[in-house]
C-alpha cells in the first residue's frame, strides 16, 4: 500500500508538531528545575573587627567568587562559613595575602592587614 503525498504530509506536519512540543516542554522543565535563581553563597557568618576602630563587623551569607571590600581594614577575623575565604591586601582582590578555612579565624596587624575577601 503507497501513501500519498497528502498522507505523506499529514505525518511530516505531525512529527514536527510533536518535536516543538517535546522541545518547549523540555525547556521548561530545565528552567524550572536546572536554573538557579540566586548566586551562591557561603552559609554562615563572616566577622572581622576593623582595624580603623576597632568596630566588629558582620556579613551573613556572603556570595561566591565576589570582591568584598572590608573597609577600615581587619585586624581580627572569624570565618564561621562552610566555604574558605581568601584575604587580599588591597581592595580590589588582586594582591593575595591568605586563605582561611571554613571556621577558622585570624589576627592581622601592621601592614599585614586585609582589605578585601572572596569566598568559595
Amino acid at each position: 500500500m503507497e501513501i500519498t503525498a497528502v498522507r505523506r504530509g499529514a505525518y511530516v506536519y505531525v512529527w514536527k508538531r510533536m518535536a516543538r512540543l517535546t522541545l518547549v516542554a523540555s525547556s521548561a522543565i530545565v528552567l524550572v528545575t536546572g536554573v538557579s535563581t540566586s548566586a551562591q553563597a557561603a552559609s554562615g557568618k563572616f566577622a572581622y573587627n576593623r582595624a580603623d576602630t576597632g568596630f566588629r563587623q558582620v556579613m551573613e551569607n556572603p556570595p561566591d567568587g565576589e570582591c568584598i571590600g572590608m573597609p577600615g581594614g581587619a585586624g581580627v577575623v572569624d570565618n564561621l562559613t562552610d566555604t574558605a575565604a581568601t584575604l587580599y591586601q588591597d581592595q580590589f582582590c588582586s594582591a593575595r595575602q591568605d586563605a582561611l578555612a571554613p571556621d577558622t579565624g585570624g589576627v592581622y596587624g601592621g601592614a599585614s592587614v586585609p582589605h578585601s575577601v572572596v569566598f568559595g
